[in-house]
């Protein structure tokens, strides 16, 4: 990165102070960057000598020095990486050893015959003026940018219109990664012939939360390298997004660095601004969501008339999904609801339908208005959708999606609501499939209804308690036997293939499990039986 706050020694003897002096090493040592001054009084003070300093001297401390004790002086110098000795070679000595200046030259240090009328004091004066005049110059101009940032901001804009305000000083293609709401912003328009590739490098990289540090690196560009800035956006003390910026013509410099820092925090106020926003629409959405699925009719009713300000027909057909999400270790439950509620949104624009998206505690409802004659079918691409979607953004996590049944009117929506908690339920906990419909749940429909399940524990306890018990006491599968009896419809090879079992092991087995149960699984009556209990089993045992 490029230090534009750096004064070089080029810029230094083009100050009036020194237009009497002259450069005695070779024209391209007067490159480097100067940050110090220093007086050198005699040669002890060498072990004090700092990178990119000015050393002030007059001739009189070489006075008494051989040529090769000059010649030690001035390699120990500038292996100090020192930027230049100005020396007031007048009248103490004649001129420096021709052997002095090949040793400079060798080792890039600049050595300047000083004006002797010159004092040391002008020379810091206006040298650190100098400094501090092209320090100012980048701060000016950063507050310049903080400024205008902040107006487009006050005025309405949005990060694509601060975005054009930072190009006007920052020729830099910049992005801004926003991993809350997943978007990413760049001034297409601006460099349509980059975006492709730079987007590709930016998708492909690991920014996320925990990058919370400045980053300046380097990386391939079109057969070329170029330098990558990349820049913390932080929100309530969290790292909501990054700045990315290519240095795609040249190197950064401090001014760029700075720049893109302070546009940073107005990125996080308008960051912010869209969390709030979506607070508060999601507190008013909850109040009038809470006030539908109330047992409550006047509540019910209540909210029935505010529908049409979310754009419900009070007799349309209507579906409720129930999505959880299992967390990821880098997101908190909050955040990572928020996130999957953001994500749905755009999914739900893209489906055109009426929707409502409410994200409550752990688990987000999604209540959708389906046009007359659409079925479980359009339900289902919904789901799809979504599933998709939250599964690839939201890694290392897990989403699971309940689908109530269809209802007509807003006042049966409640129904719906409990059928996507139950579908819900069998996909986290006793289905294998992470998508359930309700309507698609067979004998579950029944076995998970609260009225009944005292007489369903009553009932287990009649036919497949003692199997269980027998299993635990004797550290046996034979509940397992029994399920792959019925997945294989009773045909002993498919369960010996299935169990990896001898054959007449199965047989035995199977008689052994009859002995237990005081059943026989040739009567339709007891084996339907036998077969629901299982049911029941594996959702208390999954549910527990």
């Amino acid at each position: 990165m490029k230090n534009d706050t750096v004064v070089s020694l080029k810029d230094v003897l083009s100050l009036d102070l020194f237009n009497k002096c002259q450069i005695l090493t070779k024209e391209d040592q007067i490159d480097q960057g100067v940050q110090s001054i220093n007086v050198m009084l005699d040669v002890e003070i060498i072990e004090w000598l700092e990178a990119n300093q000015i050393i002030l001297t007059t001739g009189k401390i070489f006075e008494k020095e051989t040529t090769e004790q000059m010649v030690s002086l001035f390699e120990a110098i500038a292996q100090k990486g020192v930027s230049a000795v100005f020396i007031k070679i007048n009248p103490y000595i004649s001129q420096l050893p021709l052997e002095v200046i090949e040793v400079c030259n060798d080792n890039h240090l600049a050595v300047i015959d000083l004006d002797y009328e010159v004092t040391f004091t002008d020379i810091f004066t206006e040298v650190y003026h100098e400094m501090f005049s092209k320090q100012t110059s980048v701060l000016q101009r950063v507050e310049t940018l903080h400024k205008d940032t902040m107006n487009v901001v006050v005025n309405g804009g949005n990060i694509e219109d601060v975005l054009k305000s930072i190009h006007k000083t920052i020729s830099a293609p910049v992005f801004v990664r926003d991993y809350y709401f997943e978007d990413t912003y760049f001034l297409k328009d601006y460099f349509e012939d980059d975006y492709a590739l730079l987007y590709e490098n930016i998708d492909s990289s690991i920014f996320d939360s925990k990058n919370n540090k400045m980053i300046v690196d380097r990386m391939a560009y079109k057969e070329e390298v170029v330098e990558r800035l990349v820049i913390p956006i932080f929100v309530k003390n969290k790292v909501h997004g990054h700045i990315v910026a290519y240095g795609k013509e040249s190197p950064f410099t401090n001014y760029d660095q700075l720049g893109l820092e302070t546009a940073s925090n107005i990125i996080a106020l308008e960051f912010l601004k869209k969390i709030s926003v979506q607070e508060v629409e999601n507190k008013y959405k909850i109040e009038f969501f809470d006030d539908l699925i109330s047992m409550d009719e006047i509540r019910r009713s209540k909210a029935i008339d505010r529908a049409g300000n979310f754009r419900f027909a009070e007799n349309a057909y209507y579906v409720i999904l129930d999505i959880d999400l299992q967390m990821p270790s880098h997101l908190s439950e909050a955040d990572l609801v928020f996130k999957a509620a953001y994500l749905i949104e755009m999914i739900c624009k893209d489906l055109g339908r009426s929707y409502m998206i409410l994200n409550k505690s752990d688990s987000i409802y999604i209540l959708v208005m389906l046009k007359e004659g659409e079925n479980l079918s359009v339900v289902k691409r919904y789901v799809e959708y979504i599933y998709d979607i939250l599964s690839s953004k939201i890694k290392k996590g897990q989403t699971s999606i309940g689908a109530g049944r269809i209802y007509q009117g807003l006042s049966q929506v409640h129904l719906s609501l409990n059928d996507a908690t139950k579908a819900l339920e069998a996909a986290k906990y006793y289905l294998p499939d992470h998508q359930v419909y309700f309507e698609e749940m067979g004998i579950y429909k029944i076995l998970s209804q609260p009225s009944i399940q005292n007489e369903l524990s009553l009932f287990y306890k009649d036919t497949l308690e003692k199997l269980v018990q027998y299993d635990t006491r004797k550290d046996t599968e034979l509940v397992k036997t029994l399920e792959v009896y019925f997945e294989c419809n009773g045909n002993l090879k498919k369960m010996s293939e299935s169990l990896f079992t001898h054959y007449n092991t199965i047989l035995y087995r199977l008689n052994r499990i009859q002995d237990i149960l005081q059943l026989t699984l040739d009567n339709e009556e007891q084996r339907y039986a036998i077969h629901t209990a299982l049911k029941f089993n594996r959702m208390r045992h999954q549910s527990s």
